[in-house]
C-alpha cells in the first residue's frame, strides 16, 4: 500500500483504549526498545491517557491500519468498530519552566507488518511539526536503543544528531542494550549558551 494511504492523526482524549492496545503490542514485540513494562505502564492505563491526550503540551500521532474498503467513516455516515492503530509516536514537552524549551520524542513503534513503508518518519515528522508551534521550543530530545540501528539512522536522516550513549541503559531477560541519547535543533541558538 503506498505511504500516502496512511496518514498521521493527532490522537484525541476519545482514542485513549485504542492506544493503549497499541501500546501493550510495543511493549511485548520490542521490550528490549523501552524503558518501560506491561505491568503498572502509565501508557496502558486507559483513564491516565485520556487526561493526557487533552493537554496541550503532549500529543500521540498515530497511524490507523488500513481498511478492506479504505472508507472511513462507511458510505452511510454510520460509525463502524475503529481501526486498530498500527504506528504512533509520542511528543511532550518539559514541564519544568528551566526545560521548557525543550521537548521530547518518545514511544516511536510501527508494527512489524507495516515496517519498510514509511510510517515511523510519518509519525516522527507529525510530532515535529506540532513542536514547532509550540513557542519557544528549542529542542526536540529522544532517546533510541543501541540495538535498533534502524530507528538510529531514521532520526539522523530527519536531523537529530547523536549527542552521547548511556551504556547498559536498559535490561532485559539478563541481556543490557545501550540507549543512544539525540537532539534536534530546530532555530538558531540566541547566543545564551555556556
Amino acid at each position: 500500500m503506498p505511504v500516502d494511504a496512511f496518514a498521521p492523526v493527532r490522537l484525541r482524549s476519545r482514542d485513549a483504549a485504542r492506544y493503549a492496545r497499541l501500546r501493550l503490542r510495543m511493549l511485548l514485540d520490542a521490550p528490549w526498545a523501552f524503558g518501560a513494562s506491561p505491568e503498572g505502564d502509565k501508557g496502558l492505563d486507559v483513564a491516565h491517557l485520556t487526561q493526557a491526550l487533552a493537554s496541550k503540551d503532549y500529543a500521540i500521532f498515530a497511524i490507523d491500519a488500513p481498511t478492506p474498503t479504505g472508507e472511513w467513516p462507511d458510505a452511510a455516515g454510520e460509525t463502524r468498530e475503529e481501526p486498530e492503530l498500527i504506528a504512533a509516536a509520542g511528543i511532550m514537552r518539559a514541564r519544568s519552566p528551566k526545560f521548557a524549551h525543550r521537548a521530547a520524542i518518545w514511544g516511536v513503534f510501527v508494527e512489524p507488518a507495516y515496517r519498510g513503508n514509511g510510517l515511523g518518519r510519518a509519525v516522527v515528522t507529525a510530532a515535529i511539526a506540532l513542536v514547532r508551534t509550540w513557542p519557544g521550543v528549542d529542542y526536540v530530545d529522544l532517546g533510541a536503543s543501541g540495538a535498533a540501528p534502524e530507528a538510529q539512522r531514521l532520526y539522523e536522516r530527519l536531523g537529530f544528531a547523536a549527542w552521547g550513549r548511556q551504556p547498559e541503559a536498559t535490561e532485559h531477560e539478563g541481556r543490557r542494550y545501550d540507549e543512544i541519547h539525540m537532539t534536534l535543533r530546530l532555530r538558531p541558538g540566541d547566543g545564551r549558551g555556556v
